[in-house]
């Protein structure tokens, strides 16, 4: 099930972010860069805050919060996570999927994402095309990943 954020989900998207790194995203980088990326230990007080503005859709399985996906009003898909222990069961494809019907909806017809090396198929699967590839920097450090983006009218 997919829902809007409530108050209290921070926790859990804190703890969903930091493991996807650490544990999914380090298959394609670095220690340095998944460091760089995010601590080792999960901030809910940073992702309470975050959540408070960004209000992510979550995906609820089995009454846990499996990943979570933010998307601004310009169809901007600015984070999307699936806990360790939920991937490759659908949650990301359905989290995207409900992001383009409620862009649609909104009469957005372009989404656009900066999709890491290990997310990008995820993507392109979902009929987003790549515009760039492109290095960004945080905290000092390169980590590539690709700007993509989605053009439709419906699915």
């Amino acid at each position: 099930m997919i829902r809007g954020y409530q108050p209290g989900d921070h926790a859990a998207i804190a703890e969903i972010f930091t493991r996807a790194i650490h544990e999914i995203a380090s298959r394609d980088y670095t220690p340095e860069q998944c460091q760089a990326w995010s601590e080792k230990n999960p901030n809910p007080d940073h992702w309470k805050r975050r959540c408070e503005l960004k209000q992510p859709f979550v995906f609820v399985r089995d009454g846990r919060i499996a990943g979570f996906l933010e998307l601004d009003p310009d169809g901007h898909i600015d984070c999307t996570y699936v806990h360790p222990d939920h991937q490759r069961r659908g949650v990301a494809s359905a989290l995207v999927r409900h992001a383009i019907d409620a862009s649609l909806a909104r009469g957005v017809p372009r989404l656009h994402v900066e999709a890491s090396i290990g997310a990008r198929p995820l993507f392109e699967k979902l009929g987003f095309t790549v515009l760039d590839r492109q290095t960004v920097t945080i905290r000092g450090v390169d980590l590539v990943n690709y700007r993509m983006e989605y053009r439709g009218s419906g699915r």
